[in-house]
């Protein structure tokens, strides 16, 4: 089928975005050595703007021309040579220019599948959900600002049964060299390729992610210098003590901390909501805790029956950096800094974050909101541009349809009529 394009043409958008795209995919695609290549690559950011419903190749193909036929659409992604790291770097230094990115965020991608085929698929619990789903389970890192956010980089977590079976690990294209990682090691991994890996100014992240795979992903970044704000939940132990044999949850420690003038008033833009909204911070510094362990109500003997029994420990230890020259490669070494919120005027912290940046409550939390500047964006421009929506079964094609589709998803972004400003002044 054709659209009446000449051949070689490119399909046009609207406005600033159909010069946004074309800016966007000379600076991005130029590590693709062919030219056909770039062409190729542009184009299919570019049906994925203009593809209605599913972003399937077939569909995508059919905004294309005749000389874009699903099959041709279909090598290109899954079987061609060109490699998506580069692309995915050069994106990642654009958006330091053009959207001047405070932090990184990672946050995880659950992507429903039918059948045993796609690469990487099992059956496994959905934190978001609470059920279990036959999925892929996939790791982004977004470049953020108050004017929006990006991804740059990605993870997909592949379960050790992938691994192990030669015969699915041969038809979905898995490199020799991946080995088993656990999801928090996956996600990770994505943080210190980006930060560590490509000579980006020095940036704190802030982890959004659950359980296990917070853990994992806290200890990569410390293992690698990286600064970072990881959401935790309140069973988890932290150290409460100088020498590191008392521990407390998180719950406990907040909460014995919170009395009186403690509560810091805090005002954010909720850009899910739309709206300001107001929450009050409490920051406890694990070391200075640990000297009055024991001796307060709220230790780590105290709490509900059964809290110990659920409780898990988190595996950290001590550093520090000042939010303010995260950017600049500085900071100081120093204790871990637990941040809790209470908003919605309920008794008990709403969230609990914990952090190796020195920063006043206010600022802590407002990091830790960027998150919810990529939930928006994640919802609004990232699922209509297809990060989920990859239908081949290869781990390569995979790779190189999120990197593409992160692409379209940031020329959305960069023609947006922006939002009110995440960060407010209290």
């Amino acid at each position: 089928m054709s659209t009446g394009l000449a051949p070689g043409s490119l399909p046009l958008l609207a406005g600033d975005l159909d010069r946004a795209v074309g800016t966007l995919c000379s600076a991005v695609l130029a590590s693709m050595q062919r030219s056909d290549q770039r062409a190729k690559g542009e184009r299919y950011v570019r049906g994925l703007l203009m593809t209605e419903g599913r972003k399937s190749m077939r569909n995508i193909a059919l905004h294309l021309g005749a000389d874009a036929a699903g099959q041709s659409m279909h090598h290109f992604i899954s079987c061609s040579t060109w490699d998506w790291r580069p692309v995915r770097e050069a994106l990642a230094r654009h958006l330091e220019t053009v959207l001047g990115p405070q932090a990184w965020v990672l946050r995880p991608m659950t992507v429903p599948k039918a059948g045993e085929h796609t690469v990487g698929v099992e059956r496994r619990l959905d934190p978001g959900s609470g059920r279990v789903v036959n999925s892929q389970r996939a790791y982004g890192l977004w470049s953020v600002s108050a004017r929006g956010s990006s991804p740059v980089n990605w993870g997909l977590h592949l379960p050790a049964g992938w691994l192990a079976d030669r015969a699915r690990r041969s038809r979905a294209k898995i490199p020799e060299r991946w080995g088993e990682s656990s999801p928090g090691e996956c996600a990770g991994r994505a943080v210190v390729e980006a930060a560590r890996g490509w000579g980006l100014p020095r940036r704190p992240v802030v982890l959004d992610l659950d359980g296990p795979e917070s853990a994992a992903a806290v200890a990569a970044c410390q293992a690698a210098g990286i600064p970072f704000l990881a959401r935790i939940d309140d069973s988890v132990l932290l150290p409460a003590a100088g020498t590191g044999r008392r521990e407390a949850r998180a719950q406990q420690l907040l909460t014995a901390a919170s009395g009186g003038s403690a509560r810091v008033p805090v005002q954010w833009w909720d850009p899910v909501r739309g709206r300001a909204r107001s929450s009050l911070a409490v920051t406890v510094r694990l070391e200075e805790r640990a000297e009055r362990a024991g001796q307060r109500p709220g230790g780590a003997q105290q709490g509900r029956p059964g809290a110990a029994a659920a409780a898990r420990p988190l595996p950290v230890r001590p550093g520090g950096t000042e939010p303010g020259s995260a950017g600049r490669g500085g900071g100081g070494r120093g204790g871990l800094t637990l941040l809790g919120e209470w908003s919605d005027g309920l008794p008990w912290p709403t969230e609990y974050w914990l952090t190796d940046l020195n920063g006043p409550p206010a600022a802590l939390l407002r990091l830790a909101k960027l998150a919810r500047r990529v939930e928006r964006d994640f919802e609004d421009v990232g699922e209509p541009a297809g990060l989920r929506e990859f239908e081949g079964r290869s781990f390569e094609g995979w790779h190189r349809h999120t990197t593409l589709a992160s692409v379209a998803h940031a020329a959305r972004i960069l023609t947006s009529d922006g939002a009110p400003a995440l960060v407010r002044s209290a």
